[in-house]
């Protein structure tokens, strides 16, 4: 696309955008929150910058931009920039798995060890086990030291998996007992979408999601390309509560299938609207992907916490799902260096809200009370 065609693009869709947010704005109160939500950190220098948007029966009702999309060049981020999104990632990568089960490629029962060579013959794990994190696997990241210096560098499916099944014991746990967020379930994942497709996951959901749904500004990210609206990824320097520095490298190969895309605020309502009204997986799949896992006995699994205690945990496939306002909510979180999300989906209200930020995890992020006053107004409170 020419310089000037992807100028017209741009002016178009924000047009077309302007005019859905005409036709049913949030209440002013709840504009007022969310900009609140967003100015405190920012303006006490826990946050650089970040971008939110809300969408309600299919049109956008809020958009906006705050703070910086990069320090250094003192760019104003807005609602189009484009940041990293973690583990939000983790949701196309399933539903990767399922357009490939929906072809008769695969099934969600198979075990892993059907579909990758590289993986134990003896392992009964399955791939629906890998989607849920019951498997037990042990997360590649931040398992050895000496990890965190590979990360730089590029690295092929190949060695991930690799990586991935190096821990020893394999297993936390037996498959199918218990939860585990684990990374290295997606890694796996990833790799049996490129082996049963023949292409790159990149390729893949390109092909299969990005395209289809017109979701222009969403890939799995790569540092050499280059990006219109590309938002720069920060970490609080702890010596100075107003302090940045830029985030730490990571070669996108690294965090693959489970947190290497890139996106904005806007493809990711797009994405959640076909998601949740049937326009990009069948019914089935969309049920399987928002049914949590349960253990053989019918209970939830138990998530251990850092301190020790365990509670239940209600996950899907790529999505923790639970309730809000007495009707289903979806939601996925991530983090990657640099950069933290948070996108939500209100089923029952038809209303999603997508907030990403480019700064590193702290105690400080908006989200909580960007949902809060999103769900203040579903509710009907003043």
């Amino acid at each position: 696309m020419g310089v000037r065609a992807w100028f017209a693009a741009v002016l178009i869709g924000s047009a077309l955008h302007w005019s859905a947010v005409c036709a049913a704005p949030l209440k002013p109160e709840t504009v007022e929150a969310i900009d609140a939500a967003m100015a405190e950190p920012i303006a006490a220098g826990w946050v650089a910058g970040g971008a939110v948007a809300v969408m309600r029966r299919g049109q956008i009702v809020f958009e906006r931009g705050y703070g910086s999309a990069n320090l250094e060049t003192m760019t104003p981020a807005t609602s189009g920039a484009v940041f990293r999104i973690g583990s939000i990632t983790k949701q196309f990568t399933a539903a990767a798995i399922l357009l490939l089960a929906e072809d008769g490629k695969l099934s969600l029962d198979d075990r892993v060890a059907k579909h990758l060579p590289q993986f134990p013959a003896d392992d009964p794990t399955t791939i629906r086990q890998l989607l849920n994190h019951t498997s037990g696997i042990v997360d590649y990241v931040g398992r050895e030291p000496d990890f965190a210096n590979e990360t730089r560098l590029p690295h092929s499916t190949d060695e991930l998996v690799a990586y991935a099944l190096k821990a020893d014991p394999r297993h936390r746990f037996p498959p199918g007992t218990a939860h585990l967020y684990s990374s290295s379930n997606y890694v796996l994942a990833g790799a049996i979408v490129e082996r049963l497709s023949g292409e790159s996951l990149a390729a893949f959901l390109k092909r299969r999601i990005f395209q289809p749904l017109g979701m222009r500004d969403t890939a799995l990210d790569d540092a050499l390309d280059v990006v219109p609206l590309r938002a720069s990824g920060y970490d609080r320097l702890k010596a100075d509560a107003e302090g940045y520095v830029n985030a730490r490298p990571v070669d996108m190969s690294v965090p693959y299938a489970a947190g290497a895309m890139r996106s904005t605020v806007r493809d990711l309502l797009v994405w959640s609207d076909a998601l949740t009204h049937g326009r990009i997986l069948s019914a089935e799949s969309y049920r399987q992907m928002t049914t949590p896992a349960r253990l053989p006995n019918g209970d939830l699994p138990l998530r251990t916490r850092r301190d020790g205690s365990k509670r239940p945990v209600s996950y899907g496939l790529g999505l923790e799902t639970g309730e809000a306002l007495g009707a289903v909510r979806l939601e996925h979180g991530g983090a990657i260096n640099g950069f933290t999300s948070d996108l939500k989906m209100y089923v029952g209200a038809d209303v999603t809200v997508v907030a990403l930020v480019n700064t590193s995890p702290s105690a400080h992020l908006p989200f909580a009370k960007i949902a809060a006053a999103v769900e203040r107004e579903l509710a009907g409170a003043p």
